[in-house]
């Protein structure tokens, strides 16, 4: 009995912390894809972002100027410029590189998918943000550094990055599919501003449609990840830190990932999931498993219960916490 009121005092307090604004995963966000044409004739982006259920607008790089840097920064939360698009798109955009790196710097997100050389015939006339610049250098693999792996496609990336900011994080480089090659990375993120950039020679729209499935699930990856920025940045994590303790709210975040888990289970292994539609269930299962990295996350210095005064375990916890709510609230909508 003493536990489920200790429990309940914690639950109340929660609720009663109104300087507390918890995340949504990224329900809200709104991305503006820029493209003239479908790279490789692959409407790429906007079915990954379908699944995502992520809101988008799609504009040519001529529309783009009807649009002021403040209307971009009040509208949405990332740019995804597509790959392999015409020479009139490329010729567009670059006198606007200024207008999207003043978005970047007020603490946005820019993905640019920078492999041209495609079926469109396109090529980059301008540097990217930063002064990051694509380098032709076709391969049919490349490295994912975070965790190992290889990703193939027949023509995995048509480029590598030069001028790499000192501090950007390598996230793929090419390779024979054995050794990587460190010297040619073809996916980096660095900071500008209070924002972030993506730049990748990855073919992603050719890929994710031939290469396989874990193609679809690393673009994934990368658009969720930027989204989840761009609300870190407006969440200001020091400001919680001053506001609240740890140990309640890292507790009171691992007894709800418990029983979402729990919930998710029982939903997922039930006779009604089995008449769901494979994509239904591709969606959530694809944030179950973020909800597990992030769980992971949480536990790396240890078990959650010695850390209970962490911030690491916090920021992770509540995000894992936060995407199984939304794997479950995935099947209990299909689901009626």
């Amino acid at each position: 009995m003493k536990k489920v009121l200790g429990f309940i005092t914690i639950f109340l307090f929660v609720l009663s912390s109104l300087s507390f604004s918890a995340a949504q995963g990224v329900t809200g966000k709104k991305v503006l894809i820029l493209k003239n044409v479908d790279a490789w004739n692959f409407d790429t982006n906007e079915v990954v972002l379908t699944e995502l259920g992520v809101s988008y607008d799609v504009m040519t790089a001529d529309q783009l100027n009807s649009l002021t840097t403040s209307d971009l920064i009040n509208t949405y939360d990332m740019i995804l410029i597509a790959s392999d698009q015409n020479q009139q798109f490329y010729d567009d955009l670059g006198p606007q590189m200024l207008k999207l790196e003043e978005f970047v710097k007020a603490g946005k997100v820019l993905q640019v998918h920078a492999a041209n050389w495609g079926w469109h015939g396109g090529l980059w006339t301008t540097s990217l943000p930063g002064g990051v610049s694509i380098t032709r250098g076709y391969s049919n693999y490349d490295y994912i550094v975070k965790n190992g792996s290889w990703l193939y496609s027949n023509y995995a990336s048509h480029g590598y990055l030069i001028n790499v900011p000192a501090d950007a994080e390598i996230v793929t480089v090419q390779g024979d599919g054995t050794t990587p090659d460190y010297t040619k990375p073809s996916t980096i993120i660095y900071s500008l501003g209070r924002g972030r950039v993506l730049v990748s020679g990855l073919t992603f729209e050719y890929s994710v449609r031939y290469g396989g499935p874990e193609w679809k699930a690393f673009l994934k990856e990368l658009i969720v990840d930027n989204l989840e920025y761009s609300k870190k940045k407006e969440e200001k994590p020091e400001a919680v830190q001053k506001s609240f303790n740890y140990v309640i709210w890292n507790f009171f975040y691992y007894r709800q990932y418990q029983k979402a888990t729990e919930r998710f289970n029982l939903l997922y292994s039930s006779p009604e999931a089995g008449e769901l539609d494979n994509e239904t269930l591709e969606l959530a299962l694809f944030h179950k498993t973020l909800a597990e990295q992030y769980y992971a996350k949480a536990e790396e210095n240890g078990p959650i219960f010695r850390n209970l005064n962490s911030i690491k375990v916090f920021i992770n916890l509540r995000k894992a916490y936060f995407y199984v709510r939304d794997a479950v609230g995935v099947l209990e909508e299909s689901m009626g």
